[in-house]
């Protein structure tokens, strides 16, 4: 008995089942990079050294929060630092046209 296996059309049979459009994938692309801008801004504040000026700092922390989420979807949507650009350029191999 004689086994086959090629790795390559499993991927390609996946993205067929998927039915996922060109413009989800890029949606998909611009919300990974908000993540990551998202996740860079929460570390570089935490580089800030914190003052004990106005004691319990628990809501500037979660109004910090909620405002890098913000900003970090504002950049991503505007262009951003490019990496949903790399991200769409390196998976649009694997979804099929819409055409």
């Amino acid at each position: 008995m004689k086994v086959a296996w090629d790795p390559g059309k499993l991927l390609t049979d996946k993205a067929q089942q998927l039915s996922t459009s060109q413009k989800a994938l890029k949606e998909a692309a611009v919300q990974f990079e908000s993540l990551f801008l998202q996740l860079m801004l929460k570390e570089m504040r935490n580089t800030v050294p914190e003052s004990d000026l106005f004691g319990n700092r628990n809501a500037e922390k979660l109004f910090q929060s909620m405002h890098d989420e913000q900003l970090a979807i504002e950049m991503a949507g505007a262009g951003g630092i490019g990496l949903s650009d790399v991200i769409y350029k390196q998976m649009v191999m694997y979804v099929p046209d819409d055409d």
